[in-house]
């Protein structure tokens, strides 16, 4: 297969690929990596590392990294995105003006995703442009959040098929792992989901022959049952997990339904003032923050861990690859390895992954972006049977939905009246001054958007 990776740059992009090139040889054999960036000196260092690391004696694909994304794109079977719309100061200053309104902020689903979507959202819709012109039948991934409205504005407003992929596929076979008392990432947990992407649920499943709702559950989540303590690399982090692994376990004895993963920014719309707490006890609300030495210290730590990455890629024949520095990692759990397995036709994949329904999840609509279990074998793309929203939460799913479907036709069209349609549609504390007043500052923050989006802040007066 020949893939291409947009944000070829990344420095996620070397471990992940050196966990596929040992776990899955044969996915790039005969085949090429296309690293493109406008930062080629950070695209050819991870070509280089690539080409140097053991793994890739077993594979021997070409490698070949550029900044001309149109002379890349034509034989290209699968386009992967791995492009960031964060930055300092603004990404703090977001967490600070939410945790002060009563909101949770992440680059997802919440206010603050909405926003960035906006950064990001005509940048990806031009590169699904180029890709109907020189490859309209490649298969977009995009993992850059939010996810969800990425995935519609490709699907819905172009030719070009696209998956919007988390890593929260994976997080759920360390959250239900932790769930029944074993601090590990276990692949052996089955299960069908489906809601919003970093809000789903888990409608049915087996554990190693072993039913999840009757068996597995029951036997784990009794009276007496206590978070585990998980390695972790702070106190907060701790915190957080054994908060997740809580929410889990109310969800179940009150609903008797488990959340798929356990995004914050999910969890704050069942569990708001839990995390609510652990977002101010996390973040601060901004006390003696300093902008503009925020922006410098985010600039330069960036600076300095590519120029490490880079010096790495021009010393090759000293790295010691079986004891890498985190930068050279190796990583085996992505969820990279299997879908690019199935992709090749090598094997049939289970995932839960964004698109518009198409039909896959009852009572919805079809052009409303949904998260929801699907086999992919080859370029087929099927959605598993018998998905629903469970009770009593379809409400809110739907509204989510209709929050991020609002912000891709924003996006589409350039449209603030359809923005400021899609911050009304957010479904927490609706139409109120309070909210008004957060979305005016939201604006204030994110003053780099294009000007003309900027007019929707009027709809807030």
């Amino acid at each position: 297969m020949n893939m291409l990776f947009i944000g070829g740059g990344s420095l996620r992009l070397l471990p992940i690929l050196r966990g596929v090139f040992e776990q899955a040889p044969e996915v790039f054999r005969n085949g090429e990596i296309r690293l493109v960036d406008l930062q080629l000196e950070r695209a050819e260092a991870v070509g280089k590392l690539l080409l140097a690391c053991p793994e890739y004696a077993d594979v021997g694909c070409k490698i070949i990294w550029t900044n001309d994304l149109d002379a890349a794109l034509p034989g290209t079977d699968v386009v992967y995105l791995t492009m960031g719309a964060r930055r300092s100061p603004s990404n703090e200053q977001s967490v600070f003006l939410a945790s002060k309104y009563g909101f949770c902020s992440t680059d997802n689903l919440c206010i603050n995703g909405a926003f960035l979507s906006l950064r990001l959202g005509r940048t990806i819709l031009n590169i699904a442009r180029k890709m109907e012109k020189f490859c309209p039948d490649a298969l977009m991934l995009l993992f850059p959040n939010p996810v969800a409205v990425y995935s519609h504005l490709v699907n819905t407003f172009t030719k070009i098929r696209a998956l919007g992929i988390c890593g929260g596929f994976n997080n759920h076979r360390y959250d239900l792992s932790r769930l029944t008392g074993r601090d590990e990432f276990d692949p052996d947990w089955d299960v069908v989901a489906a809601g919003v992407n970093h809000l789903s649920f888990i409608l049915r499943g087996s554990y190693r022959g072993k039913d999840l709702y009757s068996e597995v559950f029951p036997q784990y989540l009794n009276d007496s049952w206590e978070p585990m303590k998980i390695a972790a690399s702070s106190e907060m982090v701790q915190r957080s997990a054994s908060e997740a692994l809580t929410f889990m376990y109310r969800m179940f004895h009150r609903y008797g339904t488990i959340i798929f993963s356990s995004e914050v920014d999910g969890s704050f719309h069942l569990f708001p003032d839990e995390v609510l707490a652990l977002q101010i006890d996390r973040d601060g609300m901004g006390e003696n923050f300093d902008p503009e030495a925020a922006e410098r210290h985010f600039h330069l730590e960036v600076k300095e861990r590519f120029d490490r990455f880079i010096a790495f890629s021009r010393t090759t024949k000293e790295i010691k690859w079986d004891n890498p520095d985190n930068l050279l990692g190796k990583v085996t759990t992505d969820i990279t390895i299997p879908i690019f397995k199935a992709l090749c036709g090598k094997e049939k994949m289970r995932i839960v992954a964004t698109r518009p329904n198409y039909g896959a999840v009852r009572d919805f609509a079809d052009d409303v972006p949904l998260e929801y279990t699907m086999d992919i074998s080859g370029k087929e793309i099927i959605p598993v049977e018998n998905q629903y929203i469970p009770a009593p939460f379809k409400g809110l799913i739907a509204s989510l939905a209709e929050f991020q479907k609002l912000q891709s036709e924003a996006i589409a069209h350039w449209d603030p009246k359809i923005f400021a349609d899609a911050l009304d549609a957010y479904p927490v504390s609706q139409f109120n001054k309070k909210r008004n007043e957060f979305y005016r500052e939201m604006f204030d923050i994110y003053s780099d958007i294009d000007p003309y989006m900027l007019q929707a802040k009027q709809f807030f007066e």
